[in-house]
């Protein structure tokens, strides 16, 4: 999600509070997946959703604003085109049913 800010199409529409929105959630969502590896799906599941709910509306006004320049596969040009950045509804890791949180997919959250 972090990286999106970084996107040349992308930089104008971001405004400041929207950045630092960003970047603290994106830390928070870092900070608590390394806190929480051996959470269950559900519960990976949850955090994910309580992070979407911070991120769409800010993807979704950017998205507007630009028109959808520079969001290729999906808004925000994230992988899986999920507006949330998490490929398939999965939390970066595995937390899909099924898989554990692991270091694999936790820089998504950068």
């Amino acid at each position: 999600m972090k990286n999106t800010l970084n996107e040349e199409k992308l930089q104008a529409a971001f405004t400041d509070d929207d950045k630092k929105v960003i970047e603290e959630t994106a830390a928070e969502g870092l900070q608590w997946l390394e806190g929480n590896r051996e959470a269950e799906a559900e519960v990976i599941e949850g955090k994910q959703k309580e992070l979407e709910a911070k991120f769409n509306p800010i993807m979704m006004r950017v998205y507007q604003a630009t028109g959808g320049a520079g969001m290729p596969g999906g808004m925000g040009g994230m992988p899986g085109g999920m507006p949330g950045g998490f490929p398939g509804g999965g939390m970066p890791g595995g937390g899909m049913p099924g898989g554990g949180a692991t270091d694999a997919g936790v820089d998504d959250l950068d």
